[in-house]
């Protein structure tokens, strides 16, 4: 009892005290003392701690935040128990649906919680959404108001919520919910006790510009969160600042944003599982990672609007999460061929050369590309005068096989006067262009009174690009835009013949927005540009990383300003759809390409934002030709499969400098194994197309022809994207996820779960260090069997070879190679039969005519079933069957009927074989593969092939 009363007489004293400081000074609340830093600290103000900012610890304390100036990290943070003091606390009332598909809880802020970045908003909803056992959704929204105020303009699949069962994956959790006690909750798997969400860390805030929440995590592996420069594909969670927005950033060094917004993480359990987290926003995003393990999101509008995917396996998380955004596009199979461009070419006698010599070379080529310079000086759907033949180049290449994608810019020339740029006219007679959102905002129209940063185009926003005229940028959320633009791309087709469509520069880009004028603006002209006025949307309280990084720290640097207009009726701010403008562009694009050609094509766009997969590929921006960036895209590649864009490549040997002889050879052969396999560098390099150099010619001419044979393996990987949204080019740690070191392999890939590619990324190197999980491999290239797995391995790796291994347990469709895949899909087919330990394979096939529109959907193609067993009499395999089942079938011509399967490798046969029932076998004991050729037999009904042994 004694010492409860000095307890109390302390209380008293230190009450009286705070409420003397508290009529004195100012300050919501006062804490003198720096606590440990257990990796779980919530940086009040992370800008100012990036920038060594003077000021930070006046900030600091003025807010009542925590001030440490000795940490190495986060010197100003909010109190560690965030939940008890900072954040909100639960309010009088839950709901709860009567048929337990939701549950939902009044929140209100805490009276003692500082205001970090003003408005924020008292009385708040929380609400959680069950979608049966695998998945849920929980939303905080402002009380009064609705979910749906908040969402991004994007259709989701969405399945009707439906209450889980007792057996769900998943168990959720909040904490008391008595009037006046903190807010935090807790999502927990089931299977393993695992708590895999749980708010407790605190940091909660809704107000108008900012919002925070933070999540501690079950383990560090965690994956995704895009588009931005990653070292490793599992991040590193030290406090690491990663930027969502999008813009003309071209991948480096260091915490940058780069063309597209992907709010989507992974992260592997300690068991084996995973799980994975989609904030459905389309602001400005900063995440930031705790070495708690954790990480907090911070954003500057919309709302903290979140799905859960609970797998369990990795697999299982991407297939979920596509399944709400929308499965991938089917590619046309020619657009998995291997493609040239550069920027640059003088005119189409260039081009001609560079086909030429490629084809010269015996490397196979089925795309052609032009950059902007096939322009009138970069006039989106015109001809400049060094490319007037090009139409005709096209023609007369299309009758071999070759392919052609021209590039389009959204920005369109106002101001073109050496033609009738009827483009730009029927643009303004459309109302296709994005607008001020009023006067007030919108600079002076009169050049003559403003002439530095007029507007003379009525209330449209002009910004400067590429041509040489101020340029008006479309809003694609209209449908008289759509329109528009599709009419404009078939109009292009009747003039040139293209089969695909690069889109570049749809962030959108402007170049030096508010400074004094652009880098490429005229010199003749007097000084202008497209300078935005200081408001709250162009200037929020918190200004995120890449707004910081910029050059006036804003965040319509580099493009449009953000109090554009936009939508069918106005209704959005450019400021809360920005990320969207890519997304906004590729569907229209895709839809009009379809519609001017007849057949499925393919478009390839920058900017992308959760769903873009479904119209469009991506790839990975204005690399260097550097080693590092060669590992670089390969965890981008990782991480857009993740994203649900599977079509994914990067510039084969790089767009900025120059490439030399052994990076390109290198290069190539990693990038034979890209999904969109393009080599492309920039204006001014030396040319880079690999049969510029002899060792790199041979390199590539030996890695693409694997690709080719390999084509009706990777075009079924496509399938399951498609129809099922699994990823076609996937971590090591999907097929291996209760390996610990898989779960950082971010040097070599898998195609789908079969096919092992171990490249060598790092100069001078013959001996290659890779890692082989513990299973059966096969040398793709000799079929011996790897002695040892699980362990790191070396690999003698010449020049002109790239390590493939071939998964026990798989059958693996391949096609004669060509040079290009108009000649190649007119070859036979042969097989690699993979045994694994119980002596069995299994694999398939998808096959349609590579370009009609919708086949999958309208049963216009092939599927077919391979499988390998054998029969055992008393334990001892007497014969081996190989047997191909036709699932499904169709009547659509489609080439399948006029081929057979010719020949197949059985790696691992452990037996002798002593006939076959048809065609003629060779054995090697010595790698114990055994050869049958000559089989005959055909690709559009079922047949067996017997092998028998003594």
């Amino acid at each position: 009892m004694a010492k409860l009363k000095i307890r109390k007489e302390i209380l008293w004293t230190l009450l009286v005290v705070v409420l003397i400081a508290a009529i004195i000074i100012p300050i919501i609340i006062v804490y003198t003392a720096a606590e440990q830093d257990n990796g779980n600290r919530i940086a009040c103000f992370p800008l100012m701690e990036k920038d060594n900012d003077e000021k930070l610890e006046s900030v600091c304390n003025e807010k009542g935040c925590i001030y440490d100036a000795v940490a190495e990290n986060v010197k100003c943070y909010l109190p560690l128990s965030g939940s008890k003091s900072y954040g909100y606390e639960h309010y009088n009332s839950t709901f709860t649906a009567g048929d337990g598909t939701y549950i939902e809880h009044h929140l209100r802020r805490r009276q003692d919680t500082p205001s970090l970045y003003g408005a924020d908003i008292d009385n708040v909803q929380f609400k959680i959404v069950y979608y049966g056992d695998k998945m849920l959704r929980f939303t905080f929204y402002e009380k009064g108001k609705s979910v749906e105020g908040n969402q991004p303009p994007v259709g989701l699949n969405l399945p009707f919520p439906s209450a889980p069962s007792e057996n769900s994956d998943y168990i959720v959790k909040v904490s008391d919910n008595s009037n006046g006690l903190p807010f935090d909750f807790t999502i927990r798997r089931r299977s393993s006790n695992k708590i895999i969400l749980d708010t407790k860390l605190g940091g909660l805030t809704i107000a108008k510009q900012f919002l925070m929440i933070t999540f501690a995590l079950p383990s560090s592996y965690l994956y995704g969160i895009g588009e931005n420069t990653h070292d490793s594909f599992v991040h590193n969670m030290n406090y690491k600042m990663h930027p969502i927005f999008a813009r003309d950033q071209p991948p480096g060094d260091g915490e940058m944003n780069l063309y597209g917004s992907h709010p989507f993480y992974m992260v592997s359990e300690d068991d084996g599982s995973s799980h994975g987290v989609f904030l459905f926003n389309s602001h400005a995003i900063d995440v930031t990672t705790l070495p708690y393990p954790g990480l907090t999101y911070r954003t500057i509008g919309g709302g903290l609007d979140f799905f859960v995917f609970l797998g369990p396996k990795p697999e299982d998380v991407v297939k979920q999460y596509t399944e709400v955004i929308g499965r991938t596009m089917m590619p046309a199979y020619w657009s998995l061929g291997f493609q040239l461009s550069r920027y640059g070419y003088n005119g189409t006698q260039e081009i001609r050369e560079v086909v030429e010599r490629t084809r010269k070379a015996l490397i196979p080529q089925d795309v052609q590309h032009a950059d902007i310079d096939h322009m009138d000086n970069e006039a989106d759907f015109t001809l400049g005068p060094n490319f007037i033949d090009l139409p005709d180049f096209v023609r007369e290449q299309a009758v071999g096989g070759l392919r052609f994608i021209p590039i389009l810019d959204p920005a369109i020339n106002t101001e073109k006067v050496n033609i009738n740029y009827t483009t730009h006219t029927n643009a303004m007679d459309a109302g296709a262009y994005i607008t001020w959102y009023n006067d007030t905002l919108q600079p002076d129209g009169n050049c003559t009174n403003s002439p530095s940063n007029c507007q003379p185009l009525d209330n449209i926003m002009l910004g400067y690009v590429w041509p040489d005229g101020r340029t008006a940028f479309p809003d694609f959320f209209k449908s008289e835009t759509q329109n528009w633009w599709k009419e404009e791309m078939k109009t292009f087709h009747d003039l040139i013949p293209y089969d695909g469509i690069w889109i570049d520069m749809n962030e959108p880009a402007a170049f030096d927005t508010n400074k004094e004028k652009p880098f490429n603006y005229p010199p003749e002209l007097p000084p202008w540009n497209l300078i935005c006025p200081k408001n709250e949307w162009d200037d929020p309280p918190y200004i995120t990383l890449s707004a910081s990084r910029s050059a006036t720290k804003r965040l319509s640097d580099k493009t449009i300003c953000m109090v554009g207009r936009q939508g069918q009726n106005n209704e959005y701010l450019h400021y809360a759809v920005h990320n969207l403008f890519g997304w906004s562009q590729t569907k229209p694009t895709y839809e009009g390409l379809q519609s001017a050609t007849g057949k499925r094509g393919v478009v390839i766009t920058r900017s992308t934002f959760p769903s873009s997969g479904k119209h469009g590929g991506h790839w990975l921006g204005d690399n260097t030709s550097r080693w590092k960036d060669m590992h670089s895209s390969i965890i981008g590649s990782l991480e857009f499969n993740l994203f649900g864009i599977p079509y994914i490549g990067a510039d084969i040997c790089g767009y900025f400098e120059d490439s030399n002889e052994e990076m390109c050879a290198r290069w190539m052969e990693l990038g034979a194994f890209y999904p969109f396999s393009r080599n492309h560098n920039g204006l001014n390099g030396v040319p880079q197309d690999p049969a510029v150099w002899p060792l790199a010619a041979e390199a590539s001419r030996t890695a693409l022809n694997i690709r080719y044979r390999l084509l009706p393996y990777l075009y079924t990987l496509f399938y399951h994207s498609h129809t099922a949204g699994s990823t076609v080019v996937r971590p090591l740690y999907h097929e291996y996820p209760n390996d610990p070191r898989a779960k950082s392999v971010d040097t070599q890939f898998l195609w789908g779960p079969a096919l092992l590619i171990s490249p060598v990324l790092t100069e001078s190197t013959v001996d290659l260090q890779a890692y082989l999980p513990n299973d059966i491999w096969y040398d793709y290239h000799t079929g011996k069997k790897e002695s040892t797995s699980g362990t790191e391995v070396s690999w003698n790796t010449p020049l002109n070879k790239i390590n493939l291994h071939v998964r026990g347990g798989y059958i693996l469709p391949q096609q004669i190679e060509g040079l290009n895949t108009k000649l190649s899909r007119q070859n036979n087919f042969t097989m690699i039969v993979a045994l694994n330990s119980n002596n069995a394979a299994a694999g398939d096939l998808f096959w349609d005519d590579g370009e009609t529109i919708n086949t999958t959907t309208n049963g216009q193609y092939y599927y077919i079933r391979f499988s390998y067993a054998e029969t055992k009499v008393n334990d001892v395999a007497v014969e081996g069957v190989l047997t191909m089942q036709v699932q499904n079938s169709t009547s659509s011509l489609t080439g399948l009927e006029n081929l057979k399967m010719d020949s197949m490798s059985i790696f691992g046969l452990n037996k002798v074989p002593t006939s076959v029932d048809i065609g003629i076998i060779k054995y090697s004991s010595e790698d114990k593969v055994a050869t049958l050729n000559s089989l005959d037999r055909p690709m559009t009904s079922d047949w067996e092939v017997v092998l028998h042994f003594d």
